[in-house]
């Protein structure tokens, strides 16, 4: 991890969150601290951060909308998640929101900066994801700036959360879309009218796909669901 990398600590504990600071400062890297409740933050814009650490001792909409956030096309970048005794949910929750690693406290402040920097090195020796405008998969052609899934010459309107959710179908494609993260991703919160919500959308997105039978949208027991295809890119 290079010297001027900006860190973001995203703490409601401002005595962890201003030693952690102090000690990356003190290394020579920018860091501040972020209150996931208001989103303040003091220092470098957001979209310089180049790594964040997230205290997830109280895990909330705000820290999993943030952690959402970290993991955007494009605005990807490296999240560590600080935790004390989590439950076996805990960490599948926060392996669904794509975390690179976890580390309990109290914290080892020079395990954490090794740490930091073993991933940072895999973030950097990786190559920039490529610009994903589409899919192709069967006789259809899913275009994402139109919202459009096309076969044949029929041409058919997918409303926003059709698009978002047969978006992240397609980029799991032919493994298992976790149910608690694509509504985490999409509706933001895993509640029961969500989950019925989204249940909906999988039918409507069923529906579309059954003209053709190579392509089907399967249902992973305990899991969540699964686009099962053979998948091309448009870009």
């Amino acid at each position: 991890m290079d010297k001027h990398s900006n860190v973001v600590i995203f703490s409601k504990d401002n005595s962890l969150g201003g030693v952690i600071r102090d000690y990356l400062k003190e290394a020579g890297w920018n860091a501040e601290i972020v209150d996931p409740k208001t989103g303040k933050y003091e220092g470098f814009p957001a979209e310089h951060f180049s790594f964040a650490l997230v205290d997830c001792r109280q895990l909330s909409e705000e820290v999993d909308e943030w952690m959402a956030g970290f993991k955007r096309e494009g605005k990807e970048i490296p999240v560590i998640g600080l935790c004390d005794s989590p439950t076996r949910e805990e960490v599948r929750r926060l392996f669904s929101l794509q975390v690179d690693g976890l580390m309990r406290q109290p914290l080892d402040f020079e395990v954490l900066v090794a740490y930091m920097q073993a991933v940072w090195k895999r973030y950097r020796l990786s190559p920039p994801p490529k610009k994903v405008t589409g899919y192709v998969f069967g006789r259809f052609r899913f275009d994402l700036a139109k919202q459009t899934l096309s076969v044949g010459e029929r041409v058919i309107r997918l409303t926003t959360k059709e698009t978002e959710l047969l978006t992240l179908l397609c980029q799991h494609a032919n493994r298992p879309l976790d149910r608690i993260y694509a509504l985490e991703t999409i509706w933001k919160t895993a509640n029961y009218a969500n989950a019925r919500s989204m249940d909906v959308y999988i039918i409507k997105l069923r529906k579309l796909l059954k003209e053709d039978p190579t392509v089907g949208i399967v249902n992973i027991p305990k899991r969540g669901f699964q686009l099962s295809t053979h998948l091309k890119y448009d870009d």
